[in-house]
């Protein structure tokens, strides 16, 4: 069994998840982590209930009774709860939870089929791993997995597995296509084996954006990189960088172009030079900016380095450790000095992402802090209708202080944050504060999260 007194609480960190709309837990066995799920985000809960083999099978009405009673105490709604005993009740989940059992007790192969039906792209499995159980080569096949505690000798592990996108690029040369109409006979476009560099000349503001080449072409109508119709729209110069996956950017044929782009004058024919992405294109917005010195870096929830030597507390973003880290791009806290501003834009409570924006400590840094809006900042201010204004004034320099947090203000109206400041009550043991909160959004709107944390309070 697991060490005695873990901390689930270190588990909601791990899972990286702005959003858990529905959660399993197999056979019942993890009613204090479902319960902190379903407090922190207003979830559904599904009973999955197998037998040893993997076959669907009702729990003793004993032990079922029991879990039922854990949930209700921990403050989880009984109507949120479902018993699935038949295949065709399963669904798919944000989060699933396998404690005691596949992994640990049971064989972890049993649980295919419920894997293959109940993970979708962006869920999170939480694992209990027994050692030698052969858990590790099984879940390969679903993603990367971030162990929490290492599984030893008389001691099961904890692990949460990144179920993985499948990476499905655009058919052969259908990319190459759409870049080389947008680049034209003034721009360029250069295909390299893993990343591609695409340039539309138009202004004296030149921006470089960082980009996964599947969601710009299979997630965005438009197909276009991250920022094109706002760039476009002010007239600035763009050049788009995509990479052919989860890379991080991290390639020798990377360092390369940039390197030759820098050799040849390239920046230096702009009057002003940005940077700018979110996550990995942060960070890659923060390392490449040392091709172009002076030039302003705007990077939203950027990771500094993915080297373990260096930030080892990153559990995050498995499928990229291999990678190579070194070099004068490698490390985005120290690469980033050479750039004239560098705007880290980060919510602070966000643990591993404050870490990160701890490592910038150049004296050319400004902080950016967006308090319970999550890893997918942009995406939250996008939703909010700040982002392109942020933007505009960090590329332009003209961002203040004073016009930003006016601009964040918004937040208060916007769903996420007040559900995040209501469980942040609670956290720090304010139960008053939180349905407070609650009975304020109530006036405001009918709310199915804040009536059900009202009633638990």
């Amino acid at each position: 069994m697991l060490g005695d007194g873990f901390d689930f609480k270190t588990v909601l960190s791990a899972l990286d998840a702005d959003e858990v709309a529905n959660v399993a837990d197999v056979n019942g066995q993890a009613p204090e982590l479902t319960a902190l799920l379903h407090q922190r985000y207003g979830c559904s809960v599904d009973v999955v209930c197998l037998d040893g083999k993997g076959a669907f099978a009702s729990l003793p009405d004993e032990q079922l009774e029991s879990y039922l009673a854990d949930l209700k105490r921990g403050g989880v709604d009984p109507e949120a709860v479902r018993i699935v005993t038949r295949p065709r009740r399963l669904g798919q989940y944000d989060v699933l939870i396998s404690l005691n059992g596949f992994g640990a007790g049971h064989k972890p192969q049993h649980l295919k089929p419920v894997l293959d039906r109940a993970l979708h792209p962006l869920s999170r499995l939480v694992i209990e791993i027994r050692k030698g159980s052969g858990s590790y080569p099984f879940l390969k096949a679903y993603g990367s997995c971030n162990t929490l505690v290492p599984p030893e000798a008389g001691r099961n592990g904890l692990a949460i597995l990144s179920a993985e996108p499948q990476e499905v690029l655009p058919p052969s040369g259908e990319w190459t296509k759409v870049a080389r109409q947008l680049a034209g006979k003034e721009g360029f476009f250069d295909e390299l084996e893993e990343h591609s560099f695409l340039f539309l000349p138009r202004g004296s503001t030149l921006v470089v954006t960082f980009d996964n080449l599947d969601i710009a072409m299979s997630k965005r109508e438009e197909r276009r990189p991250w920022g094109f119709g706002f760039i476009e729209a002010q007239g600035w110069s763009m050049l788009g960088v995509m990479a052919n996956g989860w890379t991080w950017f991290r390639h020798q044929e990377v360092s390369a172009k940039f390197e030759a782009l820098r050799d040849s004058g390239f920046f230096a024919q702009f009057s002003r030079v940005v940077f700018y992405g979110a996550s990995m294109g942060g960070y890659a917005a923060a390392a490449y900016a040392a091709a172009a010195p002076g030039s302003t870096v705007f990077a939203i929830s950027p990771q500094s380095t993915l080297d373990k030597t260096l930030v080892p507390w990153e559990m995050r973003y498995k499928k990229v450790w291999d990678r190579d880290f070194s070099g004068p791009f490698g490390d985005a806290s120290l690469a980033s000095q050479a750039a004239g501003d560098v705007h880290i834009m980060f919510d602070p409570y966000v643990t591993p992402d404050a870490a990160h924006a701890a490592r910038f400590s150049g004296a050319n840094v400004t902080f950016w802090r967006c308090p319970l809006l999550g890893h997918r900042l942009g995406t939250s201010l996008q939703q909010m209708g700040i982002l392109q204004e942020i933007a505009r004034g960090a590329i332009s320099g003209e961002l203040t202080p004073h016009r930003f947090h006016r601009l964040l203000r918004k937040r208060h109206e916007f769903p996420r944050f007040q559900r995040e400041l209501a469980n942040l009550a609670l956290d720090r043991g304010h139960p008053r504060l939180a349905k407070q909160a609650c009975e304020y959004i109530l006036r405001q709107r009918d709310d199915r999260f804040f009536r059900r944390m009202k009633a638990r309070l």
